[in-house]
């Protein structure tokens, strides 16, 4: 397997860093990574693919190699990452392309499918946030643990050895947690740092919207959604997307935590494929 290139794509929006397998001839798709993290992260889970479809994986507004600005309040309910999404995707992808994600990636590519229905030709969405409407929003435990987080290390060795095995990389193996350090990591006096601010992906878990789900009843493409049963998927507004988009695919892992795509690529990837292959057999069909 070959691994990414690393491209600058000029948007509406500014530049932003995108990774890429081309695939010159195969459909496109986009992934989009989860708050706190970067494209790199999911590696593993993509370069499989690379055969099967052009990949592109872009680093979110704060995050990995995307320098774009980051002003307080600039994250309220994450439009700015739904806008941003859509800015790359009318440069990278006018005529479509199917949309995966995770976290507030997943919730993102659904509010672009809303947005910009001619852009998405279908969703795959790990372990989407989903907030009930009229819950408390704000601040928050997550934000709170964000905004204390370590940021700084003397080198990426030291940062490896300070989360393996722990917090929020407990369940991840060694080399993905190598590739979200190499796509997030810059130096910095002498040492390094992470490029996701510690402010910034805590103002993020702060903004996170409610009421997601009920957006279901204005998507028109295929929608599959993977959650682990011990993950943050509320059930309640899993159901309720179902009840909204009937024809929604629900796939509940019962190993799963949040961090579905680290524990369980394989299936994120096989969901993935699947839509190439049902559209494939959508096209040899004959005619009723």
């Amino acid at each position: 397997m070959s691994d990414p290139l690393r491209i600058t794509v000029d948007t509406a929006q500014g530049a932003m860093s995108v990774l890429e397998w081309p695939n010159a001839h195969a459909p496109l798709l986009h992934f989009a990574h989860a708050n706190g993290f970067n494209a790199q992260t999911y590696q593993g889970l993509l370069s499989p693919l690379q055969d099967d479809f052009h990949i592109l994986a872009g680093d979110a507004r704060g995050h990995g190699f995307t320098a774009l600005p980051t002003p307080q309040g600039l994250a309220r309910d994450w439009t700015i990452f739904r806008d941003d999404l859509i800015a790359l995707l009318d440069r990278v992808a006018p005529q479509g392309a199917i949309l995966a994600g995770h976290s507030m990636g997943a919730t993102a590519s659904l509010m672009a499918a809303v947005e910009r229905p001619e852009l998405v030709q279908a969703l795959v969405l790990a372990e989407p946030v989903l907030v009930p409407q009229g819950a408390p929003t704000g601040e928050n435990e997550l934000s709170l643990k964000a905004a204390r987080r370590r940021d700084v290390f003397a080198s990426a060795d030291e940062a490896f050895e300070a989360y393996l095995g722990r917090g929020a990389f407990k369940t991840w193996p060694q080399e993905t947690l190598r590739d979200y350090l190499c796509g997030g990591l810059e130096p910095f006096e002498g040492g390094v740092r992470l490029r996701c601010r510690p402010s910034w992906e805590s103002e993020d878990f702060r903004s996170t919207p409610a009421g997601v789900a009920a957006l279901a009843r204005r998507v028109r493409c295929t929608v599959t959604l993977i959650y682990g049963a011990q993950g943050t998927a509320s059930q309640g507004e899993v159901a309720l997307f179902r009840q909204l988009h009937p024809e929604t695919r629900v796939i509940a892992e019962a190993k799963a935590s949040h961090f579905l795509p680290m524990e369980f690529p394989a299936l994120v990837r096989a969901e993935i494929l699947r839509l190439k292959n049902a559209g494939r057999d959508a096209r040899a069909a004959p005619p009723a």
